[in-house]
């Protein structure tokens, strides 16, 4: 079971320690237990956590909840400062596609697949001239996306269903299931396959860069030409898998603070509509939680049933992961043919429809089998 903890907001590089939510005066640690093999359908990161106060110092041994990455983390390490909270999913400069699954029970994160390869584990290309992903990647926690709403903004782009994505452009390379305390620098409006996909550019707040940038203008001073590989990337990221070039909102121009943070306030409210079960025609994704008292999706904690915590070595990859992905971006620039709707290619349909119903589910072999009949690839369970 790997360990990791929040810290208190100093200016200095930490790793580790504790989350103390200033505006709550509560300590709150964090814990990942992981179940199959690294790089197969099989391997899930799950989340616990535990509060502690002057009470545990009598030695008794603290129960570590079972909680949700998704509805239970907080989005807000301190709102009267302004730090936000962010999961991360994909370290830097690494290339499996890990993401918070919407529709497994409490949210574990999972590795994505492709329709077109729906049996084999996503890793995505090193697009020339980068290395797997740019920045520590993964999303702001109790936000969501409503494929419900379309974004004037966005040319009326409704939302991908997911929490916010969030880029730390910090100088430590993270880790798949670190909680983070960020602070929001801006925001650049994706449209992924006709989807609003914002991507909101974060710093931990205990980076040595974190002192000098304060707004998106600063990221371009200190980080030089930052911003326009990020812009780069995500636009053609997806084309050495088979898909379209994707295309941006506001004509691809960076956001800055108060603009990303409206955006996040936005995401915010439809995520507490959400999980209060207000929203119709969101069954595919879990609102179970076993912190947020007085919603639908609220569970006793004893009654969760985890997979046994697995310490397993990662399963050879077949994909050549050092392989370089040369895409002419002129020649794609001149294609003026691609549609919105772009056929996204990863399995967001397969992932709603999965059965949570039962938390037995997570470990019955035999309810396993019984979904597999509904032709959905639940391999990875």
């Amino acid at each position: 079971m790997a360990f990791f903890h929040h810290q208190p907001p100093f200016p200095q590089h930490h790793h580790g320690g504790k989350h103390h939510d200033s505006d709550n005066a509560t300590e709150i640690k964090y814990t990942l237990t992981k179940s199959g093999r690294p790089y197969t359908l099989s391997h899930k990161i799950h989340f616990l956590r535990k509060s502690s106060s002057s009470d545990d110092d009598d030695g008794r041994q603290q129960k570590h909840i079972p909680i949700s990455p998704f509805h239970d983390i907080p989005l807000f390490h301190s709102q009267s400062q302004g730090i936000y909270n962010m999961v991360v999913e994909i370290p830097r400069w690494s290339q499996a596609k890990f993401e918070i699954s919407r529709s497994l029970p409490l949210n574990p994160i999972t590795q994505d697949t492709l329709s077109a390869r729906p049996d084999q584990p996503r890793f995505v290309p090193n697009l020339f001239p980068y290395k797997g992903y740019l920045w520590n990647y993964g999303c702001l926690p109790q936000t969501w996306e409503s494929p419900h709403y379309k974004d004037p903004d966005a040319e009326g782009a409704r939302g991908d269903n997911d929490p916010i994505d969030a880029c730390e452009i910090g100088t430590r390379v993270a880790y798949t299931g670190e909680v983070k305390q960020v602070k929001v620098l801006g925001i650049l409006g994706l449209l992924d396959a006709g989807e609003m996909d914002w991507k909101v550019l974060v710093v931990d707040v205990r980076d040595q860069l974190a002192e000098k940038v304060k707004d998106v203008g600063d990221v371009e001073r200190e980080c030089p030409g930052l911003l326009e590989a990020t812009r780069d990337w995500f636009k053609w990221y997806g084309v050495p898998e088979g898909r379209k070039k994707n295309r941006y909102a506001l004509g691809g121009e960076w956001k800055g603070r108060e603009y990303a943070m409206r955006v996040i306030k936005e995401c915010e409210g439809m995520w507490k509509e959400l999980v209060k079960g207000e929203v119709e025609g969101s069954e595919g994704v879990c609102l179970k939680n076993t912190t947020l008292d007085g919603t639908p999706g609220k569970v006793d904690p004893e009654s969760v049933k985890l997979p046994p915590n697995e310490d397993l070595p990662p399963a050879e990859v077949e994909q050549d992961l050092e392989e370089v992905a040369y895409v002419d971006r002129e020649k794609g620039d001149e294609d003026e043919n691609e549609d919105d709707d772009g056929g996204k290619e990863t399995t967001y349909g397969k992932d709603s429809m999965t059965n949570d119903d039962e938390w037995d589910d997570l470990i019955n072999d035999a309810a396993l089998e019984e979904l597999k009949m509904l032709n959905i690839n639940l391999n990875f369970w």
